[in-house]
């Protein structure tokens, strides 16, 4: 095992049922399917794709929030697939999460020192007073300072609930902390401070995170390494400059051309690996590659074969027909 390797996900696989019709038994629809990845000490990975690609899925089924249906989850090196009770809130010292909407993850019943104190007195055997002085410490180490820690959530900003958001999830020191669009309910001025206060707590702590967003300039900024996902499969993962310079999945090639550019060169080339058509219905998945009906390359193997990933530069890919190919024709 690589002792940098704080979190190995593989083969993760996660299943909801469908709904039940009158006289027709329910669908089970396969939400994430055999989803690999790792994340090292100090190292971002960005998770993106279109909403209903699986995302917060996989983020949930990590925390076990949700149950996987198959595959395995460890973080340092121990295996915390299916653990419950006792075993499973020790695990999840090491593993924290800051979620979207900074409105409503903070109760706005109670104070600032009891909200970020809550993980310590769930966790830990610290007294009030030391609690309370950690609280203040975390406050100020994600740029609040330690007078707001007899205050209510309602009497702050949106970017600094979500630094309290912040200041709660590095409570305990944990080794990885996901951030499910963590800057995405925040306008650009309070995304890049928030970013920037991410990047400083990394540099400054070694915490690894999975960094979720559908923004694409936001994950080129924060990430060390990329994964793309579609259709509950992670379609390409690579270094973040690899991903962006030299995509090697079709549907990556889209998400990136979707992205406004002020070079009217490449705004015209972009026609080639435009998004067309829809996403597949979850509850009757194609055979094959999805991403075929939606492919401007997609061959009658696309139809029948689901891809394999493939080495591309640093990169992988699961494409049976990658753009390094094509380009080379």
């Amino acid at each position: 095992m690589n002792t940098d390797e704080v979190l190995s996900v593989s083969g993760l696989s996660v299943n909801f049922p469908g709904r039940r019709r009158r006289g027709v038994r329910a669908e089970t629809l396969h939400a994430v399917k055999s989803v690999d990845f790792t994340i090292s000490r100090g190292e971002t990975l960005g998770l993106v794709g279109e909403s209903g690609s699986g995302k917060s899925t996989v983020a949930r089924a990590v925390m076990q929030l949700i149950p996987p249906a198959d595959g395995r989850v460890e973080l340092n090196g121990r295996e915390i697939t299916g653990l419950t009770g006792k075993k499973l809130r020790a695990a999840r010292r090491n593993i924290q999460m800051v979620f979207q909407d900074p409105y409503s993850s903070l109760d706005p019943s109670i104070l600032i020192a009891d909200s970020v104190g809550e993980p310590l007195e769930v966790h830990t055997d610290l007294s009030r007073r030391e609690r309370e002085a950690r609280v203040a410490e975390l406050l100020d180490l994600v740029g609040l300072g330690a007078h707001h820690i007899e205050r209510y959530p309602y009497e702050f900003s949106g970017g600094q609930r979500q630094r309290i958001a912040i200041a709660r999830a590095l409570a305990l020191n944990p080794s990885l902390v996901i951030c499910d669009e963590a800057v995405s309910a925040l306008d650009v001025s309070t995304q890049n401070q928030i970013i920037a206060l991410l990047e400083q707590l990394q540099r400054k702590l070694d915490v690894a995170y999975l960094f979720i967003s559908h923004d694409l300039a936001v994950v080129q900024h924060i990430s060390h390494r990329v994964a793309v996902m579609y259709f509950g499969r992670i379609v390409e993962i690579g270094p973040t400059e690899q991903i962006f310079a030299r995509p090697q999945h079709p549907y990556t090639a889209a998400l990136l051309n979707a992205v406004p550019t002020p070079d009217p060169v490449q705004q015209r080339n972009r026609g080639k690996t435009a998004l067309t058509g829809e996403i597949p219905d979850i509850a009757r998945p194609p055979k094959g590659c999805a991403f075929a009906s939606r492919c401007n390359f997609a061959t009658d193997q696309c139809r029948t074969d689901v891809p394999v990933f493939r080495h591309a530069g640093a990169s992988a890919v699961a494409c049976h027909h990658p753009l390094e190919l094509i380009s080379a024709t």
